[in-house]
This record gives structure tokens, sequence and C-alpha cells, in this order.
């Protein structure tokens, strides 16, 4: 008898046994062991013929009905009969398990209900929202905020800066040493009392640094200006 069966087809080696045992129109309870067990090992030994990937329960099972096989040819041995008992009990309770599967999918109606197309709506653009006063408001303020710091500046904001009189940081390191050899010793407060304008006073207070950066003047813990040991020496 030919056999189409393919491993691939099947959920594992009870499911391949229980069609082998229905094609042959048997009861698992009186099933001709040995019939099936040469069906079964030669389906396997095709499937391993053609390089195909079979699942290990498969071979295990095919194993396990070798054993079977040359056990239940023995003459008089009751092992052979013990373990075909315990093969159809598997074979039973695996039948019983697809028939309830079988059951519980019939009385499961998800996958067969159907639902309509969803029905079309006419869309309204009409903005029919009322709001506050003082949101319209705000929000007419917010926008013309923004358009105020996109626009380009104008130019009469750009004329202190580029109309103040430039003031070079080497001239005031110049003023501060010379203010020091004459006095020794000059508030730090009183540096800036004559500065005339922002860029003078950042002027003095570059220089200021710079001097105290090359160790020429140093700050005592009453903020004065001193002169440094080193200019001293220099």
């Amino acid at each position: 008898m030919q056999l189409n069966f393919k491993t691939e087809q099947f959920e594992g080696p009870l499911d391949l046994l229980l069609a082998l045992i229905a094609k042959h129109k048997m009861n698992i309870l009186d099933i001709e062991i040995i019939t099936i067990i040469n069906q079964y090992l030669e389906i396997i030994s095709a499937a391993q013929a053609q390089d195909l990937d079979i699942a290990s329960d498969f071979i295990d099972m095919a194993a396990r009905l070798v054993y079977l096989k040359s056990v239940y040819l023995l003459p008089k041995d009751d092992e052979g009969e013990k373990l075909k008992a315990e093969l159809q009990g598997q074979l039973i309770e695996y039948s019983q398990a697809k028939l309830a599967a079988e059951n519980l999918r019939r009385m499961f109606v998800g996958d067969m209900l159907f639902i309509r197309q969803p029905a079309e709506i006419e869309e309204d653009w009409t903005y029919d929202i009322v709001h506050p006063v003082t949101d319209l408001v705000k929000a007419y303020e917010v926008l013309d905020d923004k358009s105020i710091r996109r626009a380009p500046p104008k130019v009469e904001k750009f004329e202190p800066i580029v109309s103040a009189p430039m003031v070079s940081v080497h001239v005031k390191i110049f003023s501060v040493l010379k203010n020091l050899m004459k006095n020794k010793r000059q508030s730090l407060k009183s540096a800036f009392d004559k500065s005339k304008g922002k860029s003078d006073a950042i002027a003095t207070f570059m220089a200021i640094l710079e001097l105290i950066r090359a160790h020429r003047i140093a700050i005592d813990e009453d903020e004065n200006m001193v002169l440094s040991d080193k200019h001293r020496r220099d």
C-alpha cells in the first residue's frame, strides 16, 4: 500500500499513528500492532532518505516501536503485550483530547462572526466652540509677541554699541600699574571711580584680571590692590 503521509502534516507521532489506524479502519482497542509499526517506520525511513528535517519526537517514537516490535515477536512474552497496552492507552487518551478540542472549536463562534463596514459620516468642519474674550486676547498677545521676536532688530538698537568709544585693555593695564607705583596701595573699588561708561569699566576690570593672572598685582584681604613681589623685582 502506497503511503503519502508526511511528518510535517501531523502535530506529533501519536497523531501520525492515529492517521494510520484510521486509514486501515482499525479499532484502537484491537489494532494490528505489527502492521502499524511497519508502516510508521516506513514513513520515517522515507523522510530520512529525502533528508527531511524530522522532529525528534518522531525519531523517539520510531525507536520505541522498533523495540516494541522486537519484544512483541518473541514467543510467550508478556512484556510485548504490556508495551502494546501502554501505547494503546496513550492513543486513546490522545484521540479523546483531539475530539474535545474539535468540540470546543465548534462551540467557539468568534472566528465565524462578521461585521459590516463602518458607516461613512459626513464631517462638519464648522468651528462652534465659544471661547472667553480673555482667552482670545491672551492668544493674540502671544502671537504678537512672537511676531515681535521674529522681526529683525532695528538699526537704532545698534547705535549705542557702534558709537561707544573703544577702550584698550593695554592702556588700562598701564594706568593701573602707574597708579600703584605712585600710591603703593589702591582699593579695588576706587579703580572704577573714574570709569566713563560701561566700556571703560569693562576694560578696567579686564586689565585687573590680566595683571592678577600674570602675578603683577595681588588683592589683599581688605580688597586693596598691591604690587606683587614679582613686579617689584622686575
